[in-house]
């Protein structure tokens, strides 16, 4: 079985279906924020495209590049370890 850590960032390797009756498609980035019984499933934040909020607090789709952007979380659901792919350990990103 996989073993995915606190904060390890991650794929999708198969589309879920989302909380809020949305689709999460193959490959959305996610960040592990919780591990259950001991490796079983994972609450994972996943993520959207790149935003930005405007003054009046809405949020407008935004470049990578620009400043003040930031990655929209689409749902944070529970996932099993056959359904991700390591992007990047969590040591690796919080340079422990």
């Amino acid at each position: 079985m996989k073993q995915f850590q606190l904060f390890d960032a991650v794929s999708l390797t198969e589309a879920i279906s989302l909380s809020d009756g949305g689709i999460a498609p193959k490959g959305t980035a996610g960040t592990i924020v919780e591990v259950f019984n001991h490796n079983e499933a994972y609450l994972v934040e996943l993520f959207g495209g790149w935003v930005k909020a405007e003054a009046e607090g809405n949020f407008i789709p935004a470049t990578e590049n620009e400043p003040d952007v930031f990655m929209e979380t689409i749902g944070v659901e529970t996932v099993y370890p056959h359904q991700l792919k390591l992007v990047k350990s969590g040591s690796e990103i919080m340079a422990v």
